[in-house]
């Protein structure tokens, strides 16, 4: 179970449609929106540091509704650790820590059942044979329910937590990490010193000792095999061994509970600062000004929420055409498509087909009949019905568009690259400067966070540190208040469906509860004050008497707000992109009333249920984006093979090649933070990911082995290998041998920098090559043909959407008018002349490839996005066994949601064509008053707020 967290309604009819319908179009009451947040950022609360406190009576301490030394007793833990646990709790700041990291797997994630919540609701919307007849490889109606209760117990058992325990033992038995006053401001990572060395050493044991219960439950197969061969890495005559997966493993582990340990444990000590510092600035403007905490008590109950949600794989354009009710041009041309998929074949002999077969009733179903259904997707359709304006129809992922790159756009507002950036441009890359290949399915997943931070990157929890602040199953949260771990999401999700949306509903129900309670005592102390300042005093005792009341009524009111509702909320939902990889983007699977858009949909539902309860929801802004779309794959090829193989083959010596990445489908990769393989012998190192890019990072750069090696470089390459004076068209090569697969690649002409770059993109069409070129300056973009000779066709930017209804009269002439202004009147020589990329957005959203020549051009403003990136033609995948595809630049990968709903929307101007990087902008705008600006102070994109008030 460890490894998998590492690897890797009627009810809802009758109350979100008409509420969600009425709450469209109304003013916000948000008269003191800011001012709460500037007098708490100001005045109250200074978060710069957070001492490690003791104020809380251990014996109201309580893990799994008993006191935490009797339930240490209980644990099969040998005599020796038991004895020594027990001794060391009562010093308060140990057992704390030790409190708060076990309630996290015991009490957070435990306590419920098994039971799937959206399969539990569809049976009370449908009737058995309607069901039936959308059954699925996900969804059957008749399932074991002993099957299904299996990893939920596993999850808590009393070895797993037992075994935690010693691990905490071991780890923090010293002064450094558990009697210090001021807790870190980051957490910091195992290094290679003599001190952490002999850590791994002792921790090792019970690592092994772990996943060999683990591996000795589990059915045959890949993942067994693969946890053996950890097993076996362990052994002493491999200790010291060069990546040993042992020690990988062990180092991880170490981090993981290290670093979740001290999250929680300053997550409750931030908790106990809130308080006493509410609590006594409270109590002190009372004394000195009445006037002005009347002022902000009010404030406060005026003030704004926002909800943020990030949906793995979301495309606004499935969903729209979801929610309509006759069939749209995307229904049938994604239906013909596959009808016709033969046509997609690249004529290789080495092509296969994804090992799963697409079921596709549902897509076929709607496009031949209306959709009369009012349980699926009762969400949406009430969203794109009553604010239609405020989703925008064309709405980009930036390139490529891959998981690991978008999700912290989306979650952060930065950039990759530049001051503030967030340092990750793909799902796998080499640094240079550490001679380090990363690829982060596997346990480099836990280097994501040390690489944003290292980055200087700010998350919305950074931004945000004096507003009450959640995160639901998202990663970059160190400093959110209230967390769900995104990777035990990840590793329990697929197999315990609806795991971490349950306990993140089950949290907010228990403050939705809460609010009411808070706000009926904050308008009774409000009644309170006001009458204590009309009490005369003329009856001194009495006055002061009730004065004192009140003082301590305030202290009990800051204990208490803590228990109340988020001011912000971010959530991750990974399930549409996940299941969609396997199952295909149009199957059963994900788009029928039983499929994962429909489960999003109810659990969108249940969230907006919880705030109407809690009295807010009128005061919550909602914006929800995806970080990309999905592609269906009808045939696969891999360039390994038709690329590098043939040429070795041809040049009859070996190339030095090391493939740091799976191909998509197969297991996860188990990397050594410490000890990973040198690159500096090599010719090139390979990456796949998504089925939808294919990156080659080269080092044979004139100017030494860190710089990126430019195309005319590449035309002249030299193998390590090659005989003296011999040099490769590597771009040529790869380009012919690809040629009826490839869509285009795409390499730096010149050095590359947040600030201009030039390169070249290079495909073939009807059996000729096109060499194409785009060039930046700063806002400011030129495409055209290498050779200047005609228009570049490469980027489709002239061709019409073939899944999108054809463009109005107004809107042809508009990108008529485009076409002419960036491609025709737009000369090299005058770089004034040259498009902005507003305009780019405005005119490639017409197209099939939206946003393309903007994307593109910033492709490689991080060093570290390889050398060459290959992206493969519609219907074809690169390195993959199935039928689901992202990463690559086709219309249905790029196109991501990104919209905006809730009782502050006031305006009715449609967005205009954003990028998902601007939903977080937005948000903080409305929770701050504070202007966004793109480039400054780490943000990356816009924000939209402006317009959703228009």
């Amino acid at each position: 179970m460890m490894m998998r967290i590492l690897c890797g309604g009627l009810l809802l009819t009758q109350l979100l449609q008409p509420a969600l319908a009425a709450d469209i179009g109304k003013v916000p009451v948000v008269g003191g929106l800011y001012h709460a947040s500037h007098i708490i950022k100001g005045q109250i609360l200074d978060t710069s540091t957070l001492v490690a406190t003791t104020t809380r009576d251990l014996t109201l301490f309580t893990i799994g509704g008993t006191t935490l030394d009797t339930y240490i007793l209980t644990l099969p833990l040998d005599s020796a650790t038991k004895g020594r646990v027990i001794g060391r709790l009562t010093n308060p700041m140990y057992a704390i820590q030790l409190g708060h990291f076990l309630y996290m797997f015991k009490d957070r994630y435990g306590g419920y059942d098994s039971e799937d919540r959206f399969k539990t609701y569809l049976k009370q919307q449908y009737s058995a044979d309607e069901l039936k007849r959308y059954e699925h490889s996900l969804f059957s109606i008749e399932e074991p329910v002993a099957a299904a209760a299996e990893p939920q117990a596993e999850l808590v058992n009393d070895r797993l937590i037992a075994t935690l325990v010693s691990l905490y033992d071991a780890l923090f038995n010293n002064d450094e990490w558990v009697l210090g006053r001021h807790l870190p401001d980051q957490y910091r990572y195992l290094g290679d010193s003599a001190a952490d060395r002999a850590l791994i050493q002792r921790v090792q044991p019970l690592i092994i000792g772990l996943l060999t219960d683990f591996e000795a439950q589990m059915a045959p197969g890949e993942f067994k095999h693969a946890v053996a061969a950890i097993i076996a890495d362990a052994a002493p005559e491999r200790a010291g061994s060069v990546n040993n997966k042992a020690e990988a493993v062990t180092i991880t582990l170490i981090d993981f509970v290290r670093y979740n340990v001290l999250k929680n444990y300053r997550q409750f000590a931030l908790e106990q600062k809130r308080i006493d510092a509410f609590s006594d600035w409270m109590q002190l403007q009372m004394d000195d000004d009445p006037d002005a905490l009347l002022r902000f008590l009010n404030s406060q109950d005026q003030r704004g929420f926002a909800v943020q949600v990030a949906v793995d794989g979301l495309q606004q354009g499935l969903i729209q055409a979801l929610v309509t009710p006759t069939p749209t041009p995307f229904i049938t041309h994604a239906l013909a498509n596959y009808r016709q998929r033969s046509h997609y074949r690249p004529h290789n002999n080495s092509v296969v087909e994804p090992e799963h077969p697409q079921q596709l009733d549902y897509l076929k179903t709607r496009a031949e009949s209306t959709d009369q259904d009012p349980h699926y997707l009762p969400f949406f359709k009430t969203l794109y019905r009553t604010q239609p304006t405020a989703i925008t129809e064309h709405g980009a992922s930036t390139t490529p568009t891959i998981s690991v790159r978008n999700l912290p756009i989306i979650k952060t507002g930065a950039t990759v690259a530049g001051p503030g950036g967030t340092g990750i441009p793909n799902f796998h890359f080499v640094d240079r400067d550490k001679d380090r290949a990363y690829y982060f399915f596997g346990n480099d997943a836990l280097q994501l966070e040390k690489l944003f931070q290292d980055h200087g990157a700010k998350t919305m929890f950074d931004r945000l540190p004096h507003l009450k602040t959640m995160s639901c199953n998202a990663q970059y949260d160190w400093n959110a208040q209230i967390s769900y771990d995104a990777l035990v999401n990840l590793g329990l999700g697929e197999a315990v469906r609806d795991f971490g949306e349950r306990r993140c509903a089950g949290e907010l129900a228990r403050r939705a509860q809460a609010e009411p309670k808070i706000r009926a005592e904050r308008r009774a102390l409000i009644e309170e004050i006001e009458h204590y300042q009309q009490q005369s005093w003329w009856a001194p005792l009495a006055k002061l008497s009730r004065k004192r009341l009140i003082k301590e009524r305030l202290g009990k009111l800051a204990a208490l707000s803590e228990q109340g509702m988020p001011d912000y909320l971010l959530m991750y939902l990974p399930w549409p992109d996940h299941f969609a990889h396997f199952k295909g983007p149009f199957s059963d699977e994900i788009i029928a009333p039983t499929g994962e858009l429909n489960r999003l949909d109810y659990w969108l539902g249940r969230y907006t249920e919880l705030y109407q309860q809690s009295g807010i929801y009128d005061q919550t802004l909602w914006g929800m984006a995806g970080d990309h779309g999905l592609a269906p794959i009808y045939y696969a090829l891999n360039p390994e093979v038709e690329v590098l193989q043939a040429l070795e083959t041809e040049l009859g010596y070996p190339l030095a090649v090391r493939k740091i990445s799976s191909d998509e489908g197969e297991g996860p990769k188990i990397t050594n933070a410490h000890h990973y393989p040198s690159n500096r012998e090599l010719d090139l190192v390979i990456a796949s990911t998504a089925g939808g890019n294919f990156m080659l990072d080269l080092f044979n750069a004139r100017n030494g082995w860190q710089t990126q090696p430019l195309y005319h470089e590449l035309i002249h390459w030299t193998p390590l290998q090659a005989p003296e004076g011999s040099s490769v068209d590597l771009i040529d090569a790869t380009a012919r041998r690809l040629h009826d697969s490839l869509d285009y690649l795409a390499v730096r002409e010149t050095p590359c920098t947040p600030d201009r770059c030039t390169l070249r993109l290079v495909g073939y069409r009807n059996g000729v090559r096109q060499d194409e070129i785009i060039q930046r300056r700063g806002n400011r973009l030129f495409y055209r043909r290498a050779d200047n000779r005609g228009q570049p066709i490469l980027l489709d930017v002239a061709r019409s959407n073939p899944y999108l209804a054809p463009l109005s009269g107004h809107l042809q002439a508009e990108k008529q008018r485009l076409l002419r202004r960036c491609l025709t009147q737009a000369t090299l020589a005058q770089p004034d002349s040259w498009c902005t990329d507003a305009q780019w957005r405005t005119l490639t959203q017409f197209g099939p490839r939206p946003d393309s020549v903007n994307q593109l051009a910033h492709l490689y403003d991080e060093d570290r996005a390889g050398t060459i990136n290959l992206f493969p033609k519609e219907g074809v995948g690169y390195n993959t066994l199935v039928p689901g595809r992202h990463a690559g630049e086709h219309y249905l990968e790029k196109d991501a949601f990104l919209g905006f709903w809730g009782t502050p929307v006031t305006g009715n101007t449609p967005l205009p064509a954003a990028v998902n990087g601007s939903l977080a902008p937005t948000l903080y705008q409305y929770l701050t008053g504070e202007p966004v600006v793109a480039g400054e102070d780490g943000w990356g994109f816009p924000s939209l707020w402006p317009q959703l008030q228009q």
